[in-house]
């Protein structure tokens, strides 16, 4: 095997060549083996290093270089240019967001020592005034002058400035920016013409200046406390709360006080995290993984950006100076979850790794060290004064459950990952200051493999997806003019103390992110001695119990024995969501053997007339779509509707889709009242399904939200305006309320919503008053249960 050859694209091999590998090594099984005595075999395996470090090479020969006219794994000017230029062309054209995209490229692959790089960030800059984007502005402004923007330019740069601060309401700043401005424009020989465009410029901004009034717009996003204040006995978590261990229940999280809806119990930064690529080119900072960033680039590479240049030096000291190399050649998108492995063991090295407890011997091998620090105390680890690398350490692996093909695939994994440090960075000369004990140079590395081993199981049993909302314009011709979102996978990061929480397809809690921490709220009162869920993905309200226990068998080497699967009452609840309509009493169809029956009355279900009727709803509502009047489009997708409503059950998710793509037509169309109708019944139904305060409420809550304020604005003279008004203002604080919950204050929909509800207390404050005002509130269409 020490000859094998791989094609040039060779980063779609990797899962290949390690199941061509694992092949060879199953024959013994190596689960009841330590990390160290599993790591020892594989790294000193001279056939196995010879095939993983002929692939690592390959991959370099193959990414780590200039890919095409317009893109490299490193800094050149050239490209930079090409895409400076492109800026340029759509900024003339008033293409202003396509410049911005533009010119962002060319900030990251400028070789930020010449002159490309600050003139890329002027342009740049250009581009986020016109965008509004203010502060990013400036911070451009700072970049390009700090890093050598021609001083016969500058100039114009120190006005941009100005109107910045302007903007902001900065006054007094901006006044002083002024004053540079023209004091650096005097100290130059300008031309008769470009002084008198500078003079113009000058004088506008001046003029501009009179008329704003100083105001401090700077909003810190508030992070919530700890409900009670936070824990000394169990770092990150409430004081609320106890971590307690059993025999049954292993580590487990209990209340120690009762606690309410929407209580914080867990804030925590993850010990270490990698971002994800990202939908539609979203960027996200590799350090605290911010979302919709004006990048700052890694000074050697091109594919490691950042929101600041404090997160740069931070994530470059942490992390970055060791995977820079890998990042040119697109090691870590190839090998999913082992790059956070390799992360954690970057982030304990950057931090020191902390002596063994008193009383224990001095370690003279990897093997002493590392049983040394899996003796301390697992759950005296949690307290404030231990250091993190405790908790991490001992987080499970279920290496002891694991089948032998998987473990020999982490174990190859974690070789490959030693062989890159190795022979890609300079990792192994920094190592012997980061340990407090005296290791040779083969004990070093056999340490730093085990300890990737581990980190591997660890994250497949422990690893948190940290997600953000993304907003999605949708302008198709179903879909109609409107905005949704959706949730998307910014990073996956690892957070020992939340860890601690068992599983349950039924939770009680809900995660947030802010950035990289991590902010878990309770969903529901919890009593004295109640213990805290999380979910690990398979929930109640979406998958049937044997597939949920499947999943979690899987990947979690567990059958899961929550209340949700030992309710036999509920057992058949996700298949209601799928089910057929009985034609005699309107109840739920499901699937006996081979026959449909009503689950109520008993009757079979003629399947083919059912499928019959929906293939005709299809073709009705696509004659909808290619209708050229309003009234036809209206009728045909309303007939559609209905006909769908014959077959199938109320709660069916495909109905409800069904209603929301009517909804959007109505809306399109200024048919407000009737969206809104259907808007409320879909609302009802996901109330049935995920429960009252679920994300999925909130989204269509939220949707609710936009489709009242929206015909609040475009209906000002109808008679029921006020109670619309008064309508419209409950169910934007109650969409603020839930999104807050399930999301956090920070993400811009809820500062959206927020906005909602100044506009529409506005124009309730205007609206007049009826002799009954209060009617709406108690004779709503439906019924929230909220």
């Amino acid at each position: 095997m020490s000859s094998l050859s791989l094609p040039e694209n060779c980063s779609k091999q990797w899962e290949i060549l390690l199941l061509l590998i694992s092949s060879e090594e199953k024959k013994i099984d190596r689960t009841g083996d330590s990390e160290i005595d599993t790591m020892n075999y594989f790294y000193k395996n001279e056939g196995i290093r010879q095939i993983l470090l002929q692939w690592l090479n390959q991959m370099k020969a193959t990414y780590a270089k200039k890919r095409s006219e317009s893109d490299t794994a490193t800094k050149c000017d050239e490209i930079a240019l090409l895409w400076r230029q492109k800026g340029n062309d759509k900024f003339r054209s008033n293409n202003i967001e396509a410049s911005y995209s533009y010119y962002s490229k060319s900030v990251t692959y400028a070789n930020q020592t010449g002159p490309m790089y600050p003139l890329a960030l002027a342009n740049r800059s250009a581009a986020l005034l016109r965008l509004k984007r203010n502060e990013d502005c400036l911070s451009d402004i700072k970049l390009a002058i700090s890093n050598g923007y021609p001083s016969e330019l500058r100039h114009k740069l120190l006005l941009r400035r100005a109107d910045c601060l302007i903007e902001l309401c900065r006054t007094v700043a901006a006044r002083e920016a002024l004053i540079e401005a023209k004091q650096h424009a005097a100290s130059l020989k300008l031309s008769m013409s470009h002084k008198g465009e500078f003079d113009r410029h000058l004088c506008d901004l001046e003029k501009k200046l009179e008329v704003v009034k100083d105001v401090d717009r700077s909003e810190e996003d508030e992070i919530p406390d700890f409900y009670m204040g936070e824990n000394e006995e169990f770092v990150s978590a409430s004081n609320a709360l106890q971590l307690k261990r059993s025999k049954a229940a292993g580590r487990h999280v209990l209340t120690k006080k009762a606690t309410k809806r929407g209580d914080v119990i867990f804030s925590e930064e993850p010990y270490a995290c990698v971002t994800l690529p990202n939908e539609g080119g979203r960027l996200v900072c590799e350090t605290c993984c911010r979302t919709d960033i004006n990048t700052v680039p890694c000074s050697v590479c091109s594919r490691s950006c950042y929101c600041s240049e404090t997160c740069r030096e931070h994530g470059l000291h942490t992390f970055h100076r060791w995977e820079c190399s890998g990042a040119q050649f697109d090691l870590f998108p190839t090998i999913g979850i082992a790059h956070l492995a390799l992360r954690v063991l970057l982030v304990s090295v950057s931090a020191g790794f902390p002596q063994l407890p008193p009383g224990e011997r001095t370690p003279t091998s990897a093997s002493d060290l590392f049983n040394g620090y899996a003796k301390i105390d697992n759950v005296q680890i949690y307290t404030r004064d231990t250091p993190p690398f405790y908790r991490m350490f001992n987080l499970v692996t279920n290496f002891d459950k694991m089948n032998s093909t998987d473990y020999i695939q982490y174990a190859l994994t974690a070789t490959m990952l030693t062989l890159y440090l190795e022979n890609f960075t300079t990792f192994f000369d920094d190592l012997p200051d980061k340990i407090p004990y005296t290791l040779n140079k083969s004990q070093l590395r056999l340490f730093s493999a085990s300890l990737l081993l581990r980190s591997l199981g660890q994250l497949v049993c422990n690893g948190h997806a940290a997600l953000s909302l993304a907003t999605v314009e949708e302008d198709d011709a179903k879909a109609g003019r409107t905005i949704s979102e959706r949730e998307v996978r910014r990073a996956t990061a690892i957070y020992p103390s939340a860890a601690m929480m068992n599983h349950s397809c039924d939770p009680n809690i809900v995660n947030t992110f802010y950035n990289s921490r991590l902010i878990v709220r309770c969903s529901r009162e919890m009593p004295v001695a109640t213990e805290v869920f999380n979910c690990y993905g398979p929930h109640r309200s979406r998958e049937t119990t044997a597939q949920r226990r499947a999943q979690l068998r899987a990947q979690y080497m567990f059958n899961c024995m929550c209340t949700a699967c030992l309710d036999t009452d509920r057992k058949d609840f996700v298949s209601l969501f799928t089910a057929y309509a009985c034609q005699t009493c309107k109840g739920p169809v499901l699937w006996c053997g081979k026959r449909a029956l009503c689950q109520q009355c008993h009757a079979e279900l003629q399947i083919d007339r059912a499928l019959s009727a929906i293939e005709k709803a299809e073709d009705l509502m696509d004659q909808a779509e290619r209708a050229v009047t309003v009234e036809e489009r209206f009728e045909k997708a309303h007939a559609a509707y209905k006909m769908k409503q014959q077959v199938w059950h109320r709660h069916h998710t495909s109905l409800r889709a069904a209603a929301d793509r009517l909804a959007r037509i109505y809306v399109d169309s200024g048919e407000f009242s009737r969206s809104v109708e259907l808007i409320k019944q879909n609302i009802q139904s996901l109330e049935y399904q995920f429960g009252s305060f679920s994300v999925e409420v909130a989204h269509e809550l939220r949707k609710l939200s936009d489709v009242m304020l929206e015909r609040l604005i475009n209906l000002p003279q109808s008679p029921e305006y006020r109670e619309w008004c008064l309508e419209a203002h409950k169910i934007i604080k109650k969409s603020i309320q839930l999104m807050d919950l399930n999301y956090g204050s920070w993400e811009p929909l809820v500062k959206r919503l927020k906005e909602q509800e100044s506009i529409v207390a506005s124009l309730l404050a205007h609206s007049r008053t009826p002799e009954h005002s209060d009617t709406i509130h108690n004779n709503l269409h439906y019924n929230l249960k909220i």
